[in-house]
């Protein structure tokens, strides 16, 4: 999550009697791997970067880059990097039918349409990635909730972590990766030395959950490289993220409940929906309810225990959704009276999607064990928790600790956890009901960032502006215009979230 600029002359250290030479970055045209799309031409690539620019190593990293020209892109008009979330989640730029995802996304939005855009899949993400930096078994969701089998055995769950996250390292290590070299600086520095090599000037950055925390560091240390960025649900560097979860968490579910109560038919049916809340989570502490979820688009069938922190789990991902709040106060009505009808359905999207898995899980263990784990103290930990003594089952990431003891990669420098200052244009977009990355965040690094724009889109969760009709407009007009951008009147019009009630909409869940 720190930026190095390359160092043009060669590492002088000796092995044996031969200098060893660190690799110099380059660009590598290559034959494009899927299917060329009808509306725009595309160029690949695979570019190469000195694996690590700190240490004395000759092992280059590779990773593969898609530029999506657009025909009516003005010569003087700057491209778009993307840069997604995570760390570790992939772009999508490796298939024919992801490619054909891209080409309509880019089409659709008016701000996408004429513009240029470079798409990256950052070292070690992805299957196109060399090296990769993946171990499936982190992520494989039945061998997540087998944790839960061995929670009654004092340091039984430790064990097992450690043992799964100790045999991942030793295969990385015995290929003579280097883990600490994947991080925040390693990456940034990547695409320094990435626009470069295209020969561009500048570029803009749109960046999305961790990709901001990325464009924050390009914007710290290549900021005549980037002409202006939009921050779609910014992470700055210097929140300790881990111990704000549970204060984020509450902050999305009181604003939920006054939603709620300022809707007649809302309020009507769920009059308390804070005490359904608290009565859902003893409840289930107490007595934890069997589930059988079955895959919607598969053969597996998961038997789940439904503890009060699996139940706030879903919860956090239904405010970070955005698209299940209106469906939230029915949920939770339901669950405290006993039902898991509603929650079932859920749930089954919840433990079978995308969100449990990070491609590049390797990699992400990498940057926060780095970056920002050490800085989430213990104390601040425990000062959370005992704040949110109903919140305190979902203590967040509490197996992360445990992970990064048998994941060294030492510390980031303590500069890298400052507060980013830079006059770069920046759009800061967040939705309310996010509790990842909410409004604060920004509000907070907005007071380092002198040309920054802020909209908050009132019925949206985590990364709305792939989805926000009004964020793709005020998209585009920031783009247009980035020392003065125009709002777009639908900053203006925003509602809250419609609530649905049980007994009629709130029952047509399982269509979504």
């Amino acid at each position: 999550m720190i930026a190095a600029l390359i160092v043009a002359a060669a590492y002088a250290g000796i092995l044996g009697w031969r200098a060893l030479q660190r690799p110099e970055s380059r660009l590598e045209a290559a034959e494009c791997w899927f299917a060329a799309p009808a509306s725009r031409a595309v160029e690949c690539y695979r570019f190469a970067a000195p694996e690590s620019r700190g240490t004395p190593s000759n092992r280059s990293i590779r990773f593969p880059v898609v530029i999506f020209r657009s025909p009516s892109t003005p010569l003087d008009e700057p491209p778009v990097l993307h840069l997604m979330g995570g760390p570790g989640q992939p772009a999508g730029i490796e298939t024919d039918g992801q490619v054909k995802g891209w080409v309509g996304f880019l089409d659709e939005a008016e701000w996408a349409r004429d513009r240029d855009h470079v798409v990256v899949d950052v070292r070690g993400v992805g299957g196109l990635a060399d090296p990769r930096l993946r171990c499936p078994v982190l992520s494989d969701v039945e061998w997540m909730l087998s944790l839960d089998k061995l929670k009654d055995k004092p340091g039984a769950q430790e064990a097992e972590v450690r043992r799964q996250v100790e045999d991942c390292r030793a295969g990385f290590v015995k290929a003579g990766i280097d883990l600490a070299a994947y991080d925040t600086a390693a990456t940034a520095a990547d695409m320094i030395d990435l626009r470069r090599a295209l020969g561009l000037k500048s570029w803009s950055i749109y960046a999305v959950s961790y990709g901001t925390r990325l464009a924050l560091e390009l914007m710290r240390r290549d900021p005549e490289g980037v002409h202006a960025s939009v921050l779609d649900s910014l992470i700055p560097p210097d929140v300790p993220s881990i111990v704000s979860l549970l204060p984020n968490l509450q902050h999305a579910l009181d604003l939920l409940y006054a939603d709620c109560a300022a809707q007649r038919q809302c309020a009507g049916a769920y009059p308390d929906l804070a005490g359904d809340m608290k009565t859902a989570i003893e409840r289930l502490r107490a007595a934890p309810v069997m589930l059988t979820l079955k895959q919607t688009d598969g053969p597996k069938v998961l038997k789940v225990p439904l503890t009060d922190a699996l139940y706030l789990q879903i919860v956090e991902y239904m405010l970070v959704s955005g698209t299940w709040v209106p469906f939230l106060p029915g949920v939770i009505n339901d669950t405290a009276a006993g039902g898991t009808r509603l929650l079932s359905h859920v749930a089954t999207r919840f433990l079978f999607s995308a969100y449990w898995h990070t491609d590049a899980n390797a990699l992400l263990l990498s940057t926060l064990c780095r970056e920002e784990v050490p800085f989430n103290t213990e104390a601040a930990l425990k000062t959370m928790l005992d704040a949110h003594p109903l919140l305190r089952g979902m203590e967040p990431d509490a197996l992360l600790r445990v992970s990064c003891t048998a994941w060294p990669v030492g510390k980031a420098p303590a500069a890298f956890r400052k507060t980013v200052s830079s006059d770069v244009p920046a759009l800061l977009i967040n939705g309310a009901y996010d509790t990842r990355t909410p409004p604060a965040f920004a509000e907070g690094a907005a007071a380092g960032l002198t040309r920054a724009y802020r909209i908050v889109l009132r019925n949206r969760g985590h990364s709305p502006s792939p989805v926000s009709p009004c964020a793709k407009a005020a998209i585009d007009a920031f783009l247009d215009d980035p020392a003065s951008p125009s709002p777009p009147a639908c900053l203006q019009e925003q509602q809250p979230p419609r609530f649905m009630t049980r007994g009629g909409p709130a029952d047509r869940i399982q269509r979504l």
